[in-house]
């Protein structure tokens, strides 16, 4: 069976008891002899050391703009603390995983991001190329892998900071995953109105772009999300972390929680 992609957010990541209990779903995933990749974000933890060195976060259309030094604050925390202390935590629960970057086996290089409007993001990166050999040679081995979002530029091999969205999107396709799941502190997507929004159709997806409706972390979310399923993920979730035995009621039962992105209707919660 192809694996399953779960991208876990900063903000999910920050609770360290939260994310025990997070890993303790996965292990039930796991023991139900599903293949798991693990991609997290770090934006609060990435903001918090920004703060500590004086540096102001500026954010444009839901990306931080990253010039060289909060690039290579990105690159620090994300491929060192967040990362590492993830790896950690799996491995007190018994799951044997690897911390990697884009960088690493040359699995993922991006290009600069240039925004519609012309501000000038720096460092931010969408990802160009994807090579899944070191992703599925640690799967085959029995590893989870846990990526964090961060390429090497096709063209200078700087490193690049990759919204966490774009990059899970990127690394289900390179995996062929068969699904695909955000989870969140929101829980799901919503609409103008701030309802829960059930199911989700590409169209459904332009609408709340377009209308202004998905705002913030929400759109690169949603734009990931149009990326995935136009590649041919079929199963996609957006899904709250406090809902209780999350990822096994989702993804081994099938519960209908959260968003359910597919090719059908979109439909708002009753």
């Amino acid at each position: 069976m192809n694996p399953v992609v779960i991208k876990l957010g900063g903000s999910v990541l920050v609770d360290e008891s939260l994310r025990g209990t997070l890993v303790a779903q996965i292990i039930a995933l796991r023991e139900a002899k599903l293949d798991v990749v693990i991609v997290h974000g770090g934006g609060r933890q990435i903001g918090s050391m920004l703060e500590k060195l004086g540096v102001e976060s500026r954010f444009h259309d839901g990306l931080r703009v990253t010039d060289e030094l909060t690039r290579d604050v990105v690159q620090m925390v994300l491929a060192g603390k967040v990362g590492k202390d993830l790896v950690a935590e799996l491995g007190r629960a018994g799951l044997a995983s690897v911390g990697i970057a884009g960088g690493d086996g040359l699995s993922f290089r991006a290009s600069r991001v240039a925004a519609a409007d012309g501000v000038d993001l720096g460092y931010v990166g969408e990802i160009a190329v994807s090579q899944p050999d070191l992703l599925n040679g640690l799967i085959a081995l029995g590893m989870i892998p846990v990526v964090a979002c961060l390429a090497l530029g096709v063209n200078d091999w700087q490193y690049y900071n990759v919204n966490g969205d774009q990059m899970a999107a990127t690394v289900a396709i390179a995996c062929n995953a068969s699904e695909l799941v955000f989870v969140t502190d929101v829980g799901a997507v919503r609409d103008g109105n701030g309802k829960q929004i059930d199911s989700l159709d590409r169209a459904g997806i332009l609408t709340l772009l377009e209308s202004g409706a998905a705002s913030g972390g929400m759109r690169p979310k949603l734009r990931a999300c149009l990326e995935a399923l136009d590649a041919g993920i079929a199963k996609i979730r957006v899904v709250g972390a406090l809902t209780d035995n999350v990822l096994p009621n989702a993804i081994l039962e099938n519960q209908q929680i959260g968003t359910s992105i597919t090719h059908g209707i979109s439909r708002n919660s009753a």
